[in-house]
């Protein structure tokens, strides 16, 4: 006898993920050819897709959810008190996690998410070739270093050239120049629909990660997905894409017991090495040693204030993302939260591979980079993936599409 487990409206869930990930490319393109932008916006553009995403799973959100939410909130409004200032980016940080990986459990569904990829995939890589290969439309376009520098993202005396239109991490410093494929797709890294080549290249680790973590026999499948993060790491020209896919694959050789019990230890390994690189092998420039060592060097003149998260004003840490993450929230808080990603249990293998891979991701990116990884356009898409495979039951299901009210329902065997 079959019974329907749950339904879910899928065009709306779909577009949820979609304009995760392109709406900042939509408001760069109002503010290029229709009137300015600004970081309320921003803001309010960010805030629409959190209400829909709530209105969608308001029914079925669990009650453990909501308690945890209120726990982690309560923290944070304490920290506000003791610091005498809010911090609205951190609620912000936190609220991504929380509501994407819940409508990922909600909708619990592998082969929806891999339709979503896809959709997400053959966009982002059709805009970004047609980004390198019509540059000039693209840059007139979009105007991307204007919208970043109306937004506050960046100051306008930041251009490496007159009238420059691409954003500014669009082009490596002088002498640096492109990395993979420079007769091909010229000399700037490509950004497609989100706006910066650091996302496009986080998006493509991603992309790896959910690859990675399912089984050799839908080899089909993992293609399809190692070709779509190669394509975004070529078009951006990541370096860190590219050393995180040879990682991820190390990774995933090991046995799924191994990378169990490795996997929470991650997140404190990798501050160790990063604790112990600046020590053993200081560095300067614009590298990976020196981005550590950057980071390590602000770890290492932390007060116990800033390591509980108490400290006033918040330092503007760039891109030491671990010094962020410590600042903002605190060691116990960050803690706590590693530790209940943890306890949240997956329904297979295929699950526990990939919460692996993306704390890898999370943290080695923490590592060298800032608060790209808490980015609405790339963290919205990993979390949303992360609930899809906590929530999916081991019990073969059939999938029915109602056309006519885009909902669809998972239908699983009961006895």
């Amino acid at each position: 006898m079959m019974s329907v487990q749950q339904a879910f409206p899928a065009k709306l869930v779909a577009g949820i993920l979609v304009a995760s990930a392109c709406y900042l490319s939509v408001l760069s393109l109002i503010n290029a050819q229709a009137f300015p932008a600004s970081p309320a916006l921003v803001g309010l553009a960010e805030a629409v897709i959190y209400a829909t995403c709530i209105c969608v799973q308001i029914n079925r959100m669990p009650l453990a959810t909501v308690a945890f939410s209120f726990c982690v909130f309560a923290w944070l409004a304490f920290a506000w008190l003791i610091r005498q200032a809010p911090d609205i980016k951190g609620v912000r940080d936190l609220m991504i996690p929380i509501l994407f990986f819940s409508l990922g459990r909600y909708v619990a569904n592998v082969d929806f998410a891999d339709r979503c990829l896809k959709l997400i995939i053959a966009i982002l890589v059709t805009v970004g070739l047609f980004e390198v290969f019509f540059t000039d439309i693209y840059a007139n376009l979009f105007n991307p270093f204007l919208f970043y520098v109306r937004i506050g993202g960046i100051d306008e005396s930041a251009a490496m050239y007159g009238g420059q239109l691409l954003t500014l991490n669009g082009f490596r410093p002088e002498g640096i120049g492109r990395t993979i494929l420079p007769q091909l797709f010229g000399p700037h890294r490509a950004s497609s629909l989100l706006m910066e080549p650091v996302a496009l290249g986080n998006l493509s680790v991603i992309l790896m990660a959910w690859a990675l973590s399912k089984p050799l026999q839908e080899i089909r499948k993992i293609t399809v997905f190692i070709f779509g993060a190669a394509m975004l790491i070529s078009l951006s020209d990541s370096r860190f894409g590219l050393m995180m896919s040879v990682a991820l694959i190390a990774f995933r050789s090991m046995p799924v017991d191994l990378m169990r019990r490795l996997a929470p230890l991650l997140p404190f390994l990798i501050l160790a090495v990063l604790v112990g690189l600046t020590w053993l092998l200081p560095s300067v420039g614009d590298n990976l040693l020196g981005r550590i060592t950057m980071s390590g060097i602000e770890l290492l003149h932390f007060d116990s204030a800033l390591l509980m998260g108490l400290a006033s004003p918040l330092p503007n840490f760039g891109d030491m993302g671990y010094a962020y993450l410590l600042s903002r929230f605190g060691a116990p808080m960050s803690i706590a939260l590693i530790v209940a990603l943890f306890l949240i249990p997956m329904a297979d293998d295929r699950g526990v591979r990939f919460r692996a891979l993306i704390v890898l991701y999370i943290f080695s990116n923490l590592a060298i980079s800032g608060t790209s990884v808490f980015a609405l356009k790339t963290a919205a898409i990993a979390w949303f993936l992360m609930g899809v495979l906590s929530g999916e039951t081991k019990s073969s299901v059939t999938r029915d599409t109602d056309v006519k009210t885009g909902r669809l329902a998972v239908n699983g065997s009961t006895a």
